[in-house]
């Protein structure tokens, strides 16, 4: 935003921050589209925050997902398991055990411990 308000074009910004151009058009209309409310009724830290995205609120919090990247990062003998590479059941299991969290399925825990990403459909809790 600071880019526009200098005068910047939507390419320039784009190539500035290394970002693509679509998303700098879409902060800069989400930006003028917000521009007749007040500062007391909407903040510029609000402005600024990301819409609510679609479907379910992910269960499995980014700490989470940090714990369980250290603990595949561990050689599955440390934590006393009798094999040498970390299957999705047993480090299910492990992030139980460890309290990490309440419940995960192994189909889902191997699926973040392989691309490490997004749990929108994730079966988790705690």
């Amino acid at each position: 935003m600071l880019g526009a308000a200098q005068g910047q074009t939507n390419v320039q910004i784009a190539r500035e921050l290394e970002i693509n151009v679509d998303t700098v058009r879409l902060w800069r209309d989400r930006w003028v589209g917000l521009q007749g409310i007040d500062l007391e009724t909407l903040s510029i830290a609000e402005r600024l925050q990301d819409a609510p995205r679609p479907g379910v609120t992910p269960k499995i919090t980014a700490q989470q997902r940090c714990q369980m990247a250290a603990l595949a990062c561990e050689a599955p003998a440390k934590a006393g398991r009798p094999i040498s590479q970390w299957t999705g059941r047993e480090i299910a299991d492990e992030m139980k055990v460890r309290g990490i969290v309440e419940q995960i399925s192994p189909r889902h825990a191997a699926r973040l411990r392989k691309y490490g990403g997004s749990n929108r459909t994730a079966s988790v809790t705690g």
